[in-house]
């Protein structure tokens, strides 16, 4: 077909191409001819297994008072207490979106809120998250009168619809939320505050001058850059700046655990909710029949409606993945290719077999893996699963979880139900701070902790109160000219509770016997 003469809508190919700016492949956005790279030096392959990278200058691309590296829960908290307490913020984060496992992950839950007689105890930032989510419709959640309610028929009711809804027979503050607007929502949150937010832009590795972090280097399509700061946060989720640092961490994990679990969650929309529910109620041994042979197949059996207004044809498919290190990318890589086909198998087998399915098509899969564990940074407290069988806050208390090491939670490690008589778990700020390592703050699952606390204490709720912890003592030790390790705590905890964070209360730390 001659180039010149074919016609697209009236115009030819030729100006079609001219109009649209192909011509800029020669040229570049910035209109250069031709462009050197500052990075192109010669790498030399020293002995076949090494590669000899030069020695080179990294532009200093800003200074900040905090940068946060990641921008998951951990780092939106961290961010957006540490701007709103007047401290120079920048958030780094390599993905296109905030939120992580929120949004990204199409882990649509924030669970475990409220402890089972209904008090509030996860709140701050995270509360603020689902509140404007449900101004717009955005979210569903059991209302306010009825946290912590024993009452059957409200109990039945929300196990029916969510099981992260009921814990112990009693109504709790979890919370099924849209990942889309909570993209738009967070974004909109970190503007508000002042934040200066750089996405695509992948966080390498700390800057170091011994023991003491002083910024951080990162990549994009703008190359490699640096930006100074006063305090580091590192809300990665696995750690990722701890291998460059003096820190040690810990990896190791039992077999079987929640925590040594990949995922790929996927959604299938269209589905004919009432068809499937009716064949679920009346062949309930067909439809467990159909579950065993799928999982044969190689596919998943476990689903959940989405709850939200509107999404009542959408399922969200949850998985999870064996494999020998969240951290090592070809292990990611099998399981991101290995999670696709089985996605595959179980949508062929449900739409050909499962009433319900027959229109039904797959409408998204998650942008980013579901991780679970990796690295956890040994602080200058380790909190073990000890702790989770004290009922005295620590005198550094910076957040509170309800303690959900259940058998109806996680019926993995402890199943002696031991949240009964020690409901609460108390999380200090010493927890945060990696040992011998100075203007360095942990904000994410890889707080200091043992594999048992992270198996019950690393969701999304939890990394919030991490970051929001962390974020607001930064903008504290800058204000006041100390070291992170000599803020002044209860002018810490003093900010944390204005903030909205439920803390014990002065008394109770003080006549605390930790």
């Amino acid at each position: 077909m001659n180039l010149s003469t074919s016609k697209l809508d009236g115009m030819t190919r030729r100006d079609f191409f001219k109009g649209s700016g192909a011509a800029a492949v020669a040229l570049g956005a910035g209109g250069a001819a031709l462009g050197t790279s500052p990075y192109a030096k010669a790498q030399q392959v020293s002995d076949g297994e090494t590669v000899h990278e030069p020695a080179r200058d990294i532009k200093v691309f800003g200074e900040a008072d905090v940068v946060v590296v990641g921008g998951g829960p951990g780092g939106v908290g961290a961010a957006l207490a540490a701007a709103r307490a007047g401290a120079k913020t920048v958030l780094i984060e390599r993905y296109g979106y905030l939120g992580g496992m929120g949004t990204g992950g199409l882990v649509t839950i924030i669970p475990n809120m409220s402890d089972v007689t209904g008090k509030l105890q996860i709140a701050g930032i995270c509360k603020e998250w689902i509140d404007r989510l449900q101004a717009r419709d955005a979210c569903d959640c059991p209302k306010k009168e009825e946290w912590g309610s024993a009452d059957p028929k409200l109990v039945s009711y929300w196990h029916n619809r969510s099981m992260f809804c009921v814990r112990m027979n009693r109504v709790e503050y979890s919370a099924h939320i849209d990942a889309e607007i909570s993209k738009c929502i967070l974004n909109d949150m970190v503007q508000e505050a002042g934040v200066k937010t750089y996405l695509h832009a992948l966080g390498t590795q700390p800057i170091m001058e011994g023991n003491v972090a002083k910024g951080v280097v990162f990549e994009s399509k703008s190359g490699r850059q640096a930006i100074l700061a006063k305090v580091v946060i590192d809300s990665t989720g696995d750690g990722d700046l701890l291998p460059y640092t003096p820190a040690k961490f810990e990896t190791q994990m039992h077999p079987g655990m929640r925590i040594t679990a990949l995922s790929l969650v996927f959604w299938v929309a269209n589905v004919d909710i009432k068809k499937l529910n009716e064949f679920k109620e009346t062949q309930r041994e067909k439809f467990e029949e159909q579950n065993s042979e799928l999982v044969k197949l190689g596919g998943h059996d476990s689903f959940m409606t989405s709850n939200l207004k509107d999404q009542e044809s959408l399922l969200w498919f949850f998985n999870r993945y064996r494999n020998k290190s969240q951290i090592d990318v070809e292990e990611l890589t099998r399981v991101e290719m290995d999670s696709r086909k089985s996605m595959l198998i179980t949508h062929d087998y449900r739409k050909k077999n499962t009433p319900g399915f027959e229109h039904s098509f797959i409408v998204l899969t998650a942008p980013q893996l579901g991780t679970r564990g990796s690295r956890r940074v040994l602080g200058d407290y380790q909190l073990t699963a000890k702790d989770m069988a004290c009922n005295d806050p620590f005198p550094d208390t910076v957040a509170v979880f309800p303690n959900v090491d259940t058998s109806d939670t996680f019926p993995i490690v402890i199943a002696n139900d031991s949240s009964k008589d020690h409901p609460l778990f108390y999380v200090p700020y010493r927890s945060l701070i990696p040992a011998g390592v100075d203007n360095m703050l942990i904000a994410c699952r890889a707080f200091s902790s043992d594999q048992t606390v992270q198996e019950y204490f690393n969701l999304i709720p939890h990394c919030l109160a991490f970051g929001q912890a962390a974020g607001t003592a930064a903008a504290l030790s800058i204000k006041s000219g100390v070291n992170l390790r000599k803020v002044n705590m209860e002018a810490l905890q003093a900010s944390l509770d204005q903030q909205g964070v439920p803390l014990p209360s002065r008394k109770e730390i003080l006549s605390a016997k930790r």
